[in-house]
């Protein structure tokens, strides 16, 4: 159990706490792994009981003064782990034989190419320069896609790794040729100011003009939505946590899904996304066009959008390049011990 240490301490919703959820169960199922998990994630510790995990909840000063403090005391517990995953967390120096950084977001990488408030500049810019730092101490640097992986220097290309994310409800949907009704919904998943509502909306209001019964729904906290969208009698907007089962219920019943995003590091929410929804509309960016590869699809021009968008149909969507989270995990195991 002792030799593998995760760290998800920043990471309890979202993308983050499925992969999380995912390397919990496997490990639970061969032997057991230490993890280091946010306290609102809890729930695991009672649900897989062959791992053993430490709570931590750092404040706003503790992340940028005296961030991963809490590691030496879970070490002088455990003792030194012979591998130490980090996800999104940087790496402030070696903790163990063989240290794995997992970038989860490109965004402090690339502060100055999306448009962002002051404040999220400057903090991005700060983290950036924490997690450029970290990459000397890490031995593996891994991201979700390529795209994602071209954004770090060239110098660290040998210790550079491919993790995507796992698709097991794609492949079982994809496997069991089963078709869910659709209802008239067009459904968006984010509101961060990348994920562009606004061009989201738009490529929403082409659609309506021919389903007049269309309604849009966006899963996201309702703050950072532009009021317009907000407003609108058409609009549905899903404010709380929902769980997987209430997630996956919205995907499969939604007509039409619809990114409009600027950046991500990955594909996760849009793999969901397309191969549940009838017809889908994403917007041209790297990662995107790497889930769609030898997928047919086409560009579209939208009103009020200044750049292609991408428009797929299901029925022509394949599971080629989709992997489950078994195959994901092995292939860390396979490449830690490589090292």
């Amino acid at each position: 159990m002792n030799n593998y240490l995760f760290n998800f301490a920043a990471s309890h919703t979202g993308g983050g706490y499925k992969r999380l959820y995912e390397y919990s169960k496997w490990f639970n199922e061969n032997r057991g792994a230490c993890f280091i998990i946010n306290i609102k994630s809890s729930n695991l510790i009672d649900e897989f009981k062959n791992n053993k995990y430490f709570t931590v909840h750092e404040n706003l000063f503790q992340r940028v003064f005296n961030d991963c403090a809490y590691l030496k005391t879970i070490i002088n517990e455990i003792g030194k782990p012979k591998f130490y995953y980090s996800y999104g967390i940087p790496i402030y120096n070696k903790i163990a034989e063989i240290n794995w950084f997992h970038l989860n977001n490109v965004l402090p990488l690339v502060p100055y190419k999306i448009p962002m408030s002051f404040y999220y500049r400057l903090k991005f810019i700060y983290l950036g320069s924490k997690i450029r730092n970290g990459f000397k101490y890490s031995d593996i640097i891994s991201a979700e896609s390529n795209s994602s992986l071209g954004l770090i220097n060239s110098k660290y290309n040998s210790k550079l790794f491919l993790s995507v994310n796992g698709s097991n409800e794609e492949i079982d949907y994809f496997n069991s040729g089963i078709i869910h009704k659709k209802e008239d919904i067009a459904l968006v998943i984010g509101t961060y100011w990348y994920k562009a509502l606004k061009d989201a909306f738009s490529i929403y209001k082409m659609l309506s003009k021919k389903e007049s019964k269309l309604k849009l729904v966006i899963i996201g906290n309702d703050k950072t939505i532009p009021l317009n969208i907000r407003k609108n009698n058409n609009v549905e907007i899903i404010n709380k946590f929902l769980d997987r089962i209430e997630f996956i219920s919205y995907l499969r019943k939604c007509k039409y899904y619809i990114s409009a995003t600027l950046i991500e590091n990955s594909s996760n929410a849009n793999s969901e996304g397309i191969f549940f929804a009838e017809e889908s509309f994403i917007s041209d960016i790297g990662p995107h066009r790497e889930l769609l590869k030898n997928i047919d699809f086409e560009y579209v021009s939208i009103p009020n959008i200044n750049r292609p968008i991408i428009h797929l149909v299901r029925k022509n969507i394949n599971g080629s390049n989709l992997k489950s989270w078994n195959d994901i995990i092995l292939e860390i195991i396979n490449r830690m011990h490589s090292n």
